[in-house]
């Protein structure tokens, strides 16, 4: 009984490795097809106080990273809509290490 379970698990997870190796081929073919895109920003407003302000950006550079296919270039751009000084301190040293993600003031606050 023991074994069946265990053929039962690997079985359900080598499918949906298979899947997710169909679903990886099938949006890279998709961004392939279109070749008038040549750069992607993704804009992301950031306000008040965050205390994982990194992990935050590491996951939106890694989702931004996925559309980075080729010669396309992302950019992850951060707009300051009012971040706390510390999080601004800790977005900036963040842009200073990694150059694809670019640091900009809200046009619309009137704070700075």
């Amino acid at each position: 009984m023991l074994w069946h379970t265990f053929w039962v698990l690997v079985s359900f997870f080598s499918v949906i490795g298979l899947l997710e190796c169909v679903l990886g081929v099938v949006e890279l073919l998709s961004l392939w097809r279109v070749r008038a895109v040549q750069k992607i920003v993704l804009q992301v407003s950031l306000a008040g106080e965050e205390p994982n302000v990194e992990y935050l950006l590491n996951t939106l550079c890694l989702k931004s990273g996925r559309l980075d296919v080729g010669d396309r270039e992302a950019v992850l751009e951060i707009i300051d809509a009012g971040l706390a000084e510390q999080t601004r301190k800790d977005v900036l040293q963040y842009c200073e290490k990694n150059p694809w993600v670019v640091f900009t003031a809200d046009e619309n606050n009137d704070i700075m």
